[in-house]
């Protein structure tokens, strides 16, 4: 084989892997996100019980809920909108208790649902549980 014929079949073997590279991220970035107000909650409970669960166990909790959609309910404590236009809901602790994280295509979508929502009041949110920080996250919600 020639040097010009092993460069030409290097060239073309990282200018293949330099296009799938390219198509792997532009994928991973635009990827669709899980449309939890669609599904039906595998779990329906408190904020206090949730609370309850996991400082009992974490690791139990984290293998039941992970991942999974989940209903829950509370008193609001505390809520704040972020940069992004996401707003965050704690139930039952501002510190230590339930954080729903309701994304902000949702926020508009959902407006007229979350504009009477004060804080002391009694709230249900729907999302994905993402585990146990400081509080426990409950990302991608929609107001029941």
């Amino acid at each position: 084989m020639t040097k010009k014929k092993t460069i030409r079949i290097v060239l073309w073997i990282f200018l293949i892997g330099l296009i799938a590279a390219f198509g792997s991220i532009y994928y991973v970035f635009n990827m669709p996100r899980r449309n939890v107000s669609g599904e039906s909650a595998v779990y329906s409970l408190q904020a206090k019980q949730l609370i309850s669960d996991f400082r009992n166990d974490e690791t139990i909790a984290t293998k039941k809920y992970l991942d999974q959609a989940i209903a829950v309910s509370g008193e609001i404590k505390s809520i704040r909108t972020l940069d992004n236009h996401s707003m965050v809901f704690s139930l039952e602790d501002a510190m230590e208790g339930v954080s729903c994280t309701v994304d902000s295509a949702d926020v508009v979508k959902f407006s007229s649902k979350l504009s009477p929502v004060k804080i002391g009041a009694k709230a249900t949110f729907k999302g994905r549980c993402s585990g146990m920080l400081m509080d426990i996250q409950v990302i991608n919600c929609v107001p029941e």
